[in-house]
């Protein structure tokens, strides 16, 4: 049986229905059509003049090389063109980073040593091994803090630590140096071969007890790996009793924003916010928050300088605003920037500042000059001190004449090796350091007539003998201990940290010359 066809009326009817579901579809893909067309019209007017630029810089080089009287190859142009675009930038961290540039730039950030790894002292003799680098080439081969340097493959060192090859040098094969030193205690001349290699210099520089519950922390640098470094020191500090710590960022230029948060975090509750990023163009503010927390209630003091930068201000504003620590010193730097390298191809970099950190209450540090010739922008100490650099111990005061400075360096080497082979013990420290007082002031000069100048002429000679003793002895937290007088920023932060205490617990306190001795000091002859 077969059904009836549909009456005329009913078909109409649904080419009606029909109709109406196609006009939405046809006006839908009118409508894409029609602004997929504008986009592609606008990129390509977008396209056409980015290209009328290129051609533009392209014409310009090819001109100059082409037409200019000094001209310069087409690759040193393109270079110069590019140095130029950043300088317009305004952006003083803004660089171009070649081949060995990028490599240096990159090793220094991931904390890689370059040199020997010795930190040089001047002297009027010459110049002294200050510190030797841990895992460093001079390390390795057995230089030490202390030593004379008298020559680098048979060229002798200049008062500024500095050498050079010349014709008369001892031919070295280029990955090794020919060194030679004046060491005691039996004041030897001695030879030692320093080969180069590849070495990390660590970004703690110093840790030590102070006392037996007082630790001390000097953060050098903010590299790859340097929160795990700072974790190990404090571990091993905390172990042997400290239960309260100075954490010395002075000098910090900074580094690494991670690392940065990291260090803070170790010090800080988990969730926290430690800082954040803000990008170009009103970007989402990006927080980063505490999540290694180890010591969020050991007791902190944190030393600052116009020096500490960057991801170094980053620790100090973390642990200041959330009421972890005072900081002691002077305004910082004001580096709220960071920077990031973008490959242009294997042996290329631009190195960019791509957004600004942001304390945690959400300031942003801002370095700006100041009429007067002064900067501003960085970080405001809660105590100010007036000289809060280190003072270098083992040398002579600057005002000083070049004849005064050179004896005095020969009495105390002479003072400190005749200490050593007489076996003279340095604990207690104090002890030492009288002794060393009743000998040295038997020596003083004749002209100096009047007994406040005798007096600081025995002073300064202790200080310098019994530094260069301890060096020798490698006693290097004895020496920390002993430098808390003639450091204010870190005397200051151990009465903030320490308040009401006792400081004779902390700084050996001299003792006067109770123990006459008459002693012949040999000659210092290197």
């Amino acid at each position: 049986m077969s059904s009836p066809s549909p009456t005329p009326r009913r078909a109409n009817r649904r080419i009606t229905r029909r109709a109406l579901w196609l006009v939405p579809l046809v006006a839908g893909s009118v409508g894409a059509a029609f602004v997929t067309g504008r986009w592609y019209e606008r990129r390509f007017v977008q396209a056409r003049s980015e290209w009328a630029g290129v051609q533009l810089l392209s014409s310009a080089i090819d001109s100059v090389r082409a037409n200019a009287l000094d001209s310069l190859p087409s690759d040193e142009l393109i270079r110069r063109a590019v140095t130029g675009m950043l300088r317009e930038l305004q952006d003083p961290y803004a660089a171009l980073l070649q081949s060995d540039g990028m490599q240096r730039y990159r090793g220094t950030l991931l904390g890689e040593g370059h040199g020997l790894g010795l930190t040089m002292r001047r002297h009027a003799e010459g110049a002294s091994i200050a510190r030797v680098a841990l895992g460093s080439p001079a390390m390795l081969s057995g230089i030490r803090a202390g030593d004379r340097l008298l020559a680098v493959d048979g060229v002798p060192v200049e008062a500024d630590g500095s050498w050079g090859r010349n014709s008369d040098s001892i031919a070295t094969p280029p990955d090794q140096h020919l060194v030679t030193l004046w060491r005691g205690p039996l004041g030897d001349t001695v030879r030692v071969v320093v080969r180069r290699s590849a070495w990390r210099m660590p970004a703690v520089s110093d840790a030590a007890l102070l006392s037996d519950s007082l630790g001390y922390l000097r953060l050098a640098s903010m590299t790859a790996h340097s929160a795990e470094e700072v974790e190990r020191a404090v571990s091993v500090l905390v172990q042997r009793g400290a239960r309260a710590l100075v954490l010395d960022l002075r000098g910090n230029n900074g580094g690494l924003f991670e690392e940065g948060v990291k260090v803070a975090s170790l010090f800080l509750p988990r969730g926290v916010v430690v800082a954040s990023l803000a990008g170009r163009g009103g970007d989402a503010v990006q927080p980063h928050e505490a999540r290694g927390s180890r010591w969020s209630n050991l007791p902190l003091t944190v030393l600052v300088d116009r020096q500490t930068a960057s991801a170094a201000e980053v620790i100090a504003a973390a642990l200041r605003e959330h009421n972890r620590a005072l900081l002691v010193g002077e305004p910082t730097y004001g580096k709220g920037v960071v920077q990031r390298v973008v490959n242009l191809s294997p042996d290329i970099a631009l190195r960019l500042t791509t957004a600004r950190w942001l304390t945690p209450s959400g300031r942003a540090l801002e370095r700006k000059v100041l009429r007067g010739g002064g900067f501003s922008g960085g970080l405001i100490p809660d105590v100010a001190v007036d000289q809060p650099g280190r003072r270098d111990l083992a040398a002579v005061p600057r005002e000083w004449t070049g004849e005064a400075a050179r004896r005095m360096d020969q009495l105390a080497d002479s003072m400190a090796v005749h200490a050593l082979r007489a076996g003279w013990a340095t604990r207690p420290l104090a002890v030492f350091e009288a002794r060393l007082r009743a000998s040295l002031a038997q020596l003083t000069p004749r002209a100096l007539s009047s007994p406040l100048l005798r007096a600081d002429w025995v002073t300064q000679a202790t200080r310098l003998a019994l530094v260069r003793h301890l060096e020798i002895e490698g006693e290097r937290e004895t020496i920390l201990r002993y430098a808390v007088r003639d450091d204010a920023a870190l005397r200051a932060g151990v009465e903030v940290l320490l308040p009401g205490e006792d400081l004779a617990q902390v700084i050996p306190a001299p003792l006067p010359a109770l123990l006459p001795a008459s002693v012949a000091v040999p000659a210092y002859s290197p």
